[in-house]
């Protein structure tokens, strides 16, 4: 195994890591959902902090699960060219896309990194009655885009070997 190899295989086992954990954010999302539905229609008893807890929890599971969506190749792409070229062909295609995708994350990454240090350095507060800190999401996008950016890097190299490769 090259060095190559063993550098994507560890930022893969850090995001198959990082969308399990994030997949469990789904159980107290759905489960909040419900005690607010029955609380609101059969109590008419609403709470305060629920929808702000669900947007918090929400938006971590989405942005934690990027680099991971990244790896299993579950974004969404439009593949009605690219499904009909050879492996190396797509290789090319994403190479020479890969610029877009790296300008874009590490423009991401620049903002997420200032509003996470500006935010933390306030103790920015959620807009609403609740109140909820909204520093730790800040901090868990600013991951969350890093993670993806470095599945990107090691599928940059995947791709890179393809096109290089002898076959």
């Amino acid at each position: 195994m090259t060095k190559a190899e063993a550098f994507c295989r560890r930022i893969d086992a850090i995001n198959r890591w990082a969308g399990i954990i994030a997949s469990t954010l789904l159980l107290p999302l759905m489960t909040i959902v419900m005690m607010e539905v029955i609380l609101r229609h059969f109590f008419r008893s609403p709470t305060i902090w629920s929808w702000d807890v669900n947007v918090q929890l929400a938006a971590a599971l989405a942005v934690m699960a990027g680099g991971y969506g990244l790896l299993s190749g579950s974004h969404v792409s439009v593949d009605v060219i690219s499904s009909q070229l050879t492996r190396r062909a797509r290789a090319w295609v994403d190479l020479v896309t890969s610029g877009i995708f790296f300008f874009v994350m590490v423009t991401l990454i620049w903002v997420a990194v200032s509003w996470a240090g500006y935010s933390i350095a306030t103790r920015e507060l959620y807009t609403s009655l609740f109140e909820p800190p909204l520093y730790p999401l800040r901090v868990v996008v600013a991951i969350g885009l890093f993670l993806m950016l470095i599945q990107g890097i090691a599928k940059f190299i995947r791709d890179l070997a393809i096109v290089t490769s002898a076959d």
